[in-house]
């Protein structure tokens, strides 16, 4: 991530932040306690999974994934496992991926476990952004409308 996007990215989380703070304090206002503390288990809940998607071994990946989640898009992720694997090649699917839904009503879910598993989800999907990123054996399923990528961890070498 080149320093730019890095200062975009902040700009974007400051903002963000700013308005979950004032939606807060709206509903502190008008004396709605049940709704700020379910918007604050929200964040909480949110945080927590950024925390764990840190914490993996994978910087590249997950900034892919906090930039896309941070900028709107429709991207979810959940981690249970850290999974071993070359965070580039992961990066460049996870990117891939999210580039599929930037045009139309499209999801993208991403479930980090003792492997990965990333489901998209979309109107009509182009699959060739992902022909030189995946192989035949880890579509575990594909239909017009969707598509599920199963990658198991292998040893990989220690990028330079």
């Amino acid at each position: 991530m080149e320093e730019q996007q890095v200062l975009d990215l902040l700009k974007t989380l400051r903002h963000e932040w700013l308005n979950r703070i004032q939606l807060v304090r709206s509903y502190g206002a008008i004396g709605d306690e049940q709704a700020v503390e379910s918007i604050c288990s929200a964040y909480r809940e949110q945080a927590s999974r950024e925390g764990r998607l840190a914490r993996i071994g994978l910087p590249k990946t997950a900034l892919a994934l906090l930039q896309a989640e941070w900028s709107g898009k429709t991207v979810t992720y959940d981690v249970i496992g850290a999974p071993h694997m070359e965070d580039e090649r992961l990066k460049q699917l996870v990117e891939a991926a999210i580039a599929m839904i930037d045009v139309g009503v499209g999801e993208v879910s991403v479930t980090f476990h003792e492997g990965v598993t990333i489901e998209i989800y979309r109107d009509l999907l182009d699959m060739s952004r992902l022909e030189d990123l995946v192989t035949p054996m880890e579509i575990e399923s594909q239909t017009e409308n969707e598509c599920v990528i199963e990658i198991e961890s292998l040893p990989f070498e220690e990028e330079k």
